[in-house]
Order: structure tokens, then C-alpha cells, then sequence
């Protein structure tokens, strides 16, 4: 699956033009892929883009999946299956918890980071739309943006 990675690759669509959300999503995928070779099988899986927005900068990205890889664009495009509106510290917290099985099994939600991120969406400080009509496509985004071991 080594292979795999050198193939699967991460564009910024708007290239120098892409915000801050895209280059840090950008950013966590690409470490992820070369770090977690099994991440592009969750990837490929993918069949709807996910939106990504940062309530406190007003910024937007979409990441649209393909077999050859993803590719992230200024802006909500398409038909995301799951919205995420957070701000950019939320983000990076969604991106430390510890997923497994391709986000299947959520075991950094049960740590003290975890329970502080589902208070959050409880709260509705951090909201993830498609949570309950597309959980697995959730869960899913969050193991491909996990940095955590």
C-alpha cells in the first residue's frame, strides 16, 4: 500500500490563492497519507465532499475525494454529506483525537481532549452537520484529519 500513497495526492485547487482553512486541511491530509498508508482506503471510500468551516475566521473549504486523491477548494462546493462549522483551535482538537478502523472506532472520544470536543457538539459550539444522517462519513473525516496515534 506504500504505492498507494505516492499516488493518492493533495491538491489545493486554488493553489497560492487557497485560505487558511484549505491549507491547513491540505496540511493534516498529506501527513496523515504518508504517515497512515491505510488512510487512503478510508479516503477512496469517501463518495461525497466534506465542508469545512471556521466560525471564527469566516473561512470555507471543501474536500472533494477521487480514486488519485483528494482535492480542497476555497469555498463549500457540491453536495458536502458533512459541514463542519468550528473554529480553527476546534479543528486542530478534532485532529488530535485517536480514531481506529477508519474512524469506525472512536477511542479519542473517551479522553479528557474527547469528552471536551463532544461537549462542544452537545453544546453546539462546534457543529458537525451529517453527524446522525451521515455518522459513518463523520466518523470517517475525522480519522482522515487525526494526526493522533
Amino acid at each position: 500500500m506504500a504505492d498507494d500513497t505516492q499516488t493518492y495526492t493533495v491538491t489545493c485547487h486554488d493553489g497560492d490563492e487557497a485560505n487558511g482553512v484549505a491549507n491547513i486541511l491540505s496540511m493534516l491530509l498529506a501527513q496523515n497519507f504518508a504517515a497512515k498508508p491505510e488512510l487512503v482506503r478510508v479516503a477512496r471510500s469517501m463518495s461525497r465532499p466534506v465542508a469545512v468551516i471556521s466560525t471564527d475566521t469566516g473561512t470555507q473549504a471543501t474536500v472533494e475525494f477521487s480514486h488519485h486523491g483528494v482535492t480542497l477548494r476555497n469555498g463549500v462546493h457540491g453536495d458536502p454529506s458533512v459541514a463542519v462549522h468550528a473554529t480553527v483551535d476546534q479543528i486542530l482538537d478534532v485532529s488530535q483525537l485517536r480514531m481506529k478502523a477508519g474512524g469506525l472506532a472512536p477511542v479519542g472520544f473517551f479522553t479528557r481532549r474527547g469528552a471536551k470536543v463532544l461537549g462542544q457538539i452537545l453544546g453546539g459550539e462546534l457543529v458537525v452537520k451529517g453527524l446522525l444522517t451521515h455518522t459513518v462519513a463523520s466518523l470517517r473525516t475525522i480519522a482522515l484529519l487525526s494526526v493522533a496515534d
